[in-house]
């Protein structure tokens, strides 16, 4: 059985750049991996853009730690994964992911 990652990405005014990131995402999510955005309350478009990309969109207190917690808490996966909005994972991550974990 493979590892369930819950990938969590602590956003903020993260508009201009946020879809890219969550469309690299797009085949973690088919392979059954969970993307949740946690927003520190973006004034831009970030959330819009963010919604129907990610699993789930949450608005947590402003700040990378109080985001990261948030997302952490609402998370069902096997493995928290906590990716900078402006990133972008390598291809085969989450299978070294896994292989790491079961190492």
């Amino acid at each position: 059985m493979t590892v369930r990652l819950s990938i969590v990405v602590p956003a903020f005014d993260e508009a201009t750049g946020i879809a890219a990131t969550l469309d690299a995402l797009a085949p973690w999510r088919a392979a059954g991996h969970e993307v949740i955005v946690a927003d520190g309350g973006s004034r831009d478009a970030t959330v819009a853009i963010a919604t129907p990309r990610a699993d789930r969109v949450i608005v947590a207190p402003r700040g990378r730690a109080s985001q990261m917690n948030a997302g952490a808490a609402v998370a069902t996966g096997d493995v928290l994964l906590f990716l900078h909005a402006d990133s972008r994972p390598p291809a085969d991550a989450a299978a070294a992911i896994d292989e790491a974990i079961r190492a």
